[in-house]
């Protein structure tokens, strides 16, 4: 810290701040003096808060200065307000070095905010805390100090369109998801930190210190170290904590699980702008999904044809089946036995016709689920939310599929930002309807945003194991594509459209069922002419998929 100017009274000392932080925490926690910094360290010290100390830098104590108090009182509140709203030793193996600089510097307006709620008097000392910065300055540690400014002090004025952003957001967040919830801010800095990436500034994190020089390090929050868990992001499902009783339905029964974390996979993203692919832009990660039992849930109603028994593979005279009780043709060889056993006197077998077999699969289909928010959004009028007929409606086709002997595969996928597009296997090639993996497709849940690229992209790598003739993605979805860290609307429907003609490329058809009347203006450009349908309300969705499912196995 840097020596303020000169003042009449003196500091507290370090026994009265000890007990000052204990009475604004409630905690026994010690307060000491750091060691000097090193003659070559390029960084400035900032405080540095345990579990049961709180250090303060060398220059900070001893120092007569009015202002000098107030500073340290500063770095009580500050470290107080960690130790009562901060969730401590979070993983920080997720966020690169300026994303984890964006996090912490949300996480202190927060707690801040929230302290300041409590004792509205501690807001005089954070103000007259802050550090001077160039208010126009462009590098990352003036952009955190003027964000730390602005959101502490309303009446600030700042020009920069970021700080602006951030303050919208961050009024956002609080008036919608209140200052107690710490994911809602996380995420709000995950965007922060993405915008500050496109705008090419550059971050150093080996002559970074939080600006403000009351603010301790942040070392408090973070866990560098593999052990630590993470708040799962991941897509969530309904889990039942047990069997619910037999004739009850309440939901009082079941408790709410988070899926681990599976596999993540790199993807590009197609820049219509620069006109070449952004290699690694996109990461998608596979929920790896508990098993459930299942779990009683309100049907969808639909049309009673899809009810009807599925109609059996089709016929193929390629395929022929020899020495069955009847047939459209005669076996010779079978005939040529049964007069054999007959001259011998021996009991001949009846089994004399030759039929045609069933046709082996030939068509592989993965359907592929939007289930971003806006898909458990229930319209006027409407008894069911899309999500829920996209539910029933990939159930039936599942079991017609698999009733018919083909291949076919239920995904989804959400996206929160390019650096977490959350990918579900909800029913894959080969895997059985079961129990678990209906309860698996009806606890789905809707959130987040629509990143089509990479899901298609992803999609048409988990198509690629399969050696059917014909390989198709069906996308349903509700919407055109976005994604919060996109501001650009074509942006990420030409990406979508690369995605498509890759799968192409790669011997694997493309098919859109999009359930928004006002579609044609983007479908027709993301899956080209006639591979697509355009479906009016929800409820017809089930029938246009059977449709659409129909003509692809009888290509």
């Amino acid at each position: 810290m840097k020596p303020p100017a000169s003042g009449q009274a003196a500091p507290p000392t370090l026994a009265a701040l000890t007990l000052l932080l204990t009475g604004l925490s409630g905690r026994n926690l010690t307060v000491q003096a750091l060691s000097p910094a090193a003659p070559d360290s390029t960084a400035e010290q900032r405080p540095i808060l345990s579990a049961s100390h709180l250090l303060l830098p060398a220059d900070a104590v001893g120092a007569c200065h009015a202002q000098q108090a107030i500073l340290q009182r500063a770095a009580m509140a500050h470290a107080a307000a960690h130790l009562l709203y901060s969730p401590p030793a979070q993983t920080s193996s997720t966020l690169k070095p300026m994303g984890l600089a964006v996090v912490s510097a949300i996480e202190d307006a927060r707690v801040e905010a929230l302290l300041m709620q409590r004792l509205p008097g501690v807001r005089r000392w954070f103000v007259q805390s802050q550090a001077e910065s160039d208010p126009h300055g462009l590098d990352f540690a003036s952009l955190i100090a003027r964000l730390g400014f602005a959101l502490l002090d309303e009446q600030q004025m700042d020009g920069s369109h970021w700080v602006h952003k951030a303050r919208t957001l961050f009024a956002a967040a609080r008036q919608q998801h209140g200052l107690e919830d710490y994911i809602a801010f996380r995420r709000l800095a995950g965007i922060l930190a993405n915008d500050l990436g496109q705008m090419r500034v550059r971050f150093n994190p080996r002559q970074y210190a939080v600006p403000a020089p009351y603010r301790d390090d942040n070392s408090y929050l973070w866990q560098h170290g593999a052990s630590a868990d993470a708040p799962s992001e991941a897509l969530q499902v309904q889990v039942p904590a047990a069997p619910p009783p037999s004739d009850s339905t309440d939901d009082t029964d079941t408790a709410q699980a988070t899926p681990e974390d599976g596999p993540v996979h790199l993807y590009p993203e197609w820049d219509y702008r620069l006109q070449r692919e952004r290699r690694d832009w996109c990461t998608v990660r596979e929920a790896a999904l508990p098993h459930h039992r299942t779990r009683p849930t309100t049907a969808v109603s639909p049309d009673a044809t899809l009810l009807q028994p599925p109609p059996s593979r089709r016929l193929s005279r390629s395929q022929r089946l020899r020495r069955q009780w009847e047939g459209e043709d005669i076996d010779l060889d079978a005939a040529i036995d049964i007069m054999v056993e007959r001259r011998l006197r021996l009991a001949p077998d009846g089994r004399l016709f030759m039929r045609a077999g069933h046709e082996t699969p030939r068509c592989s289909v993965l359907v592929l689920l939007d289930l971003s928010a806006s898909t458990g959004e229930r319209l006027a009028g409407a008894q069911h939310s899309l999500l829920e007929v996209e539910q029933q409606a990939a159930l039936l086709l599942a079991r017609s599929a698999l009733a018919g002997q083909d291949r076919i595969a239920i995904h989804g996928f959400a996206s929160d930002t390019r650096a977490a597009v959350h990918y579900v296997r909800l029913l894959d090639f080969g895997a059985a309807l079961d129990a678990a993996s209906t309860s698996r497709i009806l606890s789905t849940r809707a959130a987040w945003s629509t990143r089509i690229g990479a899901a298609l992209r992803h999609a048409t790598q988990c198509l690629q194991e399969e050696r059917s003739e014909q390989r198709a993605i069906v996308l349903v979805t509700d919407g055109a594509p976005s994604d919060i860290d996109v501001f650009d609307t074509r942006h990420l429907t030409e990406d979508a459209r690369a995605a498509v003609q890759e799968a192409q490329r790669q011997g694997v058809q493309t098919y859109g069922l999009a359930v928004d009347p006002g579609a044609d203006a983007y479908v027709h450009r993301i899956f080209g002419w006639r591979n697509y349908r355009i479906v009016e309300t929800a409820a017809q969705l089930p029938r246009q998929l059977t449709a659409l499912y129909a003509h692809l196995a009888a290509v």
